[in-house]
């Protein structure tokens, strides 16, 4: 592509954002039009210090490309040793007055590089001067992040954020707490921008009053509400609202949400979504397979995360409850890009093969906790743990190691003891699920009997035992970037570096 044509040249501006430095300054020496196009993506983001801002504007306005900035990313770090704070002030507001003149900024982001977890009284101050007076200059913004900017840089009284009405992506801020006035700044900017908002990255700061804001967003497609407090009533109450036109939905390490809600998240009331992460979020397995079976079809779902954070509430263990799940999400979501699963013990080679076999997009695939053979607690001997501990040699020429450090996490309750229901386990659960009487066995080559659709794999992290009939399956790959595991042999390791001389392997243990 030379990017000679319009579409062309729309198409690599698009693809150079998401490359790193080393290279764009590669697309630099290909000809001159992608050089032209490189130049001006560097020439529309205005990237420096709001200290320099006016140098850097007088600069655009010489070289008469101060009409093509579109996007502003400033640091509003304190920097002390040179001016008096009367002039450090002054400084700071002639340069936010000569943002007015540019008058095609659309995005600002903003974020303070030396400000430590601590920042005194003189770094604060200046810091919110300097957010107050970029904000009020900047009326006209589309897209605001906050995420790389100290909570404690917000102005308590919320006074910039008015003048903010055109707002179409929120990126909230990520690094620190300050009570609850982030949440109710976010809540009041949500307010003041429901015809327009499309997307909000608030994370802890979403709350219930938001998500009702949100319900009277007509354009509103994305959520990312990570580690917040929303509750099921809300969320259901969005989903009714808005959910045909949802497209991403980030609900991770959401400790109040139930089955009650994540049971209504299904295809019928989510037509259009793409992005699901449900990772730690307080409910069963069964309710993963509610949503994921061979009645619910996802055309367009290309991410899922999911995390089985209970035990199944049935009184009789279900081992292929798990492997059922998959196999309705290889049938069922043919588009799906990345697959990520966690805690999910009842999976076993079959289940992992449905999703090899039929996702012909997938492009990461991490599947970690297999499936373990239940013993009860009672039976175990102290002989039995300690065996299961040491390492021992398997009939493949494998090696078993000790438990792994995502074994011993996944063990680790994610909530309070008060905060799971209070119903008796399954009598043929283990008491201790790391150190059963049975080692712990990973993936086997035969996932792999029935062939690896996609060619294409950036992320590779199976809980498996890399031999040589898997190195075998995945030297027919095209493509391997990123290969984690818990064993390989030494014959397996080698054929894949020969295969994939620039695949990073990550594997804890070498036979």
């Amino acid at each position: 592509m030379d990017g000679a044509s319009p579409a062309a040249a729309a198409i690599i501006e698009r693809v150079i954002s998401y490359l790193d430095k080393k290279t764009v300054r590669a697309c630099e020496t290909l000809n001159k039009t992608w050089y032209t196009l490189v130049t001006v993506r560097s020439v529309r983001n205005i990237d420096t210090h709001i200290l320099q801002l006016p140098l850097r504007i007088a600069h655009y306005k010489r070289k008469g490309l101060l009409g093509s900035a579109r996007a502003l990313t400033i640091d509003v770090s304190f920097v002390d040793g040179f001016l008096s704070p009367a002039a450090y002030e002054r400084r700071v507001r002639e340069a936010a007055m000569l943002v007015r003149k540019v008058p095609g900024i659309r995005t600002l982001s903003v974020h303070a590089m030396g400000l430590h977890s601590a920042p005194s009284n003189d770094e604060i101050h200046s810091g919110v001067m300097a957010v107050d007076c970029l904000l009020r200059a900047l009326p006209q913004l589309s897209t605001l992040d906050m995420s790389e900017c100290p909570v404690a840089l917000l102005d308590p009284s919320g006074a910039s954020l008015d003048g903010l009405t055109q707002l179409r992506h929120i990126r909230w801020f990520t690094l620190g707490r300050n009570d609850m006035t982030s949440a109710a700044a976010l809540t009041r900017l949500v307010s003041s921008n429901t015809q327009t908002i499309e997307a909000v990255d608030g994370q802890a700061d979403i709350t219930d009053n938001v998500l009702r804001q949100l319900c009277d967003a007509r354009k509103f497609r994305r959520l990312n509400a990570r580690g917040s407090n929303i509750s099921d009533d809300s969320l259901q109450m969005l989903v009714r609202a808005r959910g045909s036109q949802l497209t991403e939905l980030v609900l991770s390490d959401c400790t109040r949400l139930t089955r009650r809600s994540i049971g209504h998240l299904t295809p019928e009331h989510l037509p259009r979504l793409q992005v699901l992460d449900l990772y730690n979020v307080v409910v069963t397995t069964d309710t993963y397979q509610a949503l994921f079976n061979r009645q619910m079809y996802w055309p367009y779902l290309r991410d899922l995360k999911l995390k089985a954070a209970l035990l199944h509430v049935s009184q009789q263990r279900d081992e292929r409850v798990n492997d059922d799940i998959l196999v309705a999400i290889g049938q069922n979501c043919p588009r799906l890009v990345a697959l990520r699963l966690f805690g999910c013990h009842g999976i076993t080679d079959a289940g992992l093969s449905a999703i090899l076999g039929n996702l012909g997009d997938l492009r990461e695939l991490v599947v970690m906790h297999h499936a373990e053979d239940p013993v009860s607690g009672a039976e175990e001997s102290e002989a039995e743990v300690s065996e299961t501990v040491t390492s021992a040699p398997e009939p493949n020429g494998l090696l078993l190691s000790l438990p792994s450090i995502n074994d011993i996490w996944a063990t680790i309750p994610s909530l309070h003891a008060n905060a799971v229901p209070h119903h008796a386990p399954p009598p043929s659960a283990p008491s201790t699920p790391c150190l059963s009487s049975q080692p712990r066995r990973g993936f086997t080559s035969q996932a792999l009997q029935h062939g690896v659709r996609s060619r294409r794999f950036n992320l590779l992290n199976l809980d498996m035992a890399y031999d040589s009939v898997c190195a075998e399956h995945l030297a027919q790959l095209s493509h391997l970037q990123v290969l984690c595991g818990r064993v390989i042999t030494r014959h397996a390791k080698s054929l894949l570096e020969s295969q994939f001389p620039k695949c990073k392997m990550m594997v804890w243990n070498i036979d």
